[in-house]
């Protein structure tokens, strides 16, 4: 192999060397540049054909390798499909909009919110996630800056998997209202 990296340096000319010395890092670059129009494309989140029923700020971690690790802090979401009406709860990073968590919220035994010990700001849960593409029975955390907004969360949820059990079962069930999301100019 150093075979190879002697030929290389052999083949490397002198003048190589200096070759950038009088260039002016200052100085304007010509080209014959054309300004292009790009088409506006419309991006799909996969929410379209969803209800916003409940968003909230937290901070996401997942059980790996014997260990929590962050997924992502960001806005965690409630959301009703218009045509099944099941709920699931989906989960963004707010940095790159990767989803960190997507999973249909279901009956015991999975999707049991239970609390952190020694916090009362935090909730732990199993679900079968589908976020990385494949669904995973996975464990996560849910962090939250105070707990006023971890219990709204708790409430939220439960009410979510009762309604999925009733949709399930075909029980009848009053659905949560929906909220309207501010649109603002950064594609949320």
């Amino acid at each position: 192999m150093s075979g190879n990296i002697d030929a290389f340096l052999a083949s490397k000319k002198p003048e190589d060397e200096d070759a950038g010395d009088d260039a002016n890092p200052e100085e304007e670059v010509k080209g014959d540049w054309k300004a292009v129009d790009l088409p506006e494309v419309e991006i799909k989140s996969g929410e379209e054909d969803k209800d916003l029923i409940y968003k909230g700020k937290g901070k996401l971690y997942r059980w790996h390798e014997d260990q929590w690790k962050e997924r992502g802090t960001g806005d965690v979401k409630l959301l009703r499909d218009k045509n099944t009406q099941k709920i699931t709860m989906v989960m963004r990073q707010d940095s790159t909009k990767k989803v960190v968590a997507n999973f249909l919220i279901e009956q015991d035994p999975l999707c049991v919110l239970t609390p952190h010990a020694g916090s009362d700001k935090a909730w732990l849960w199993m679900a079968h996630d589908f976020s990385d593409g494949e669904i995973k029975r996975e464990k996560f955390a849910l962090r939250f800056g105070t707990p006023e907004k971890t219990q709204d969360f708790k409430r939220a949820f439960d009410d979510a998997k009762h309604f999925n059990h009733c949709i399930k079962t075909g029980e009848a069930a009053t659905p949560a209202p929906v909220i309207e999301e501010a649109k603002t100019g950064d594609g949320n």
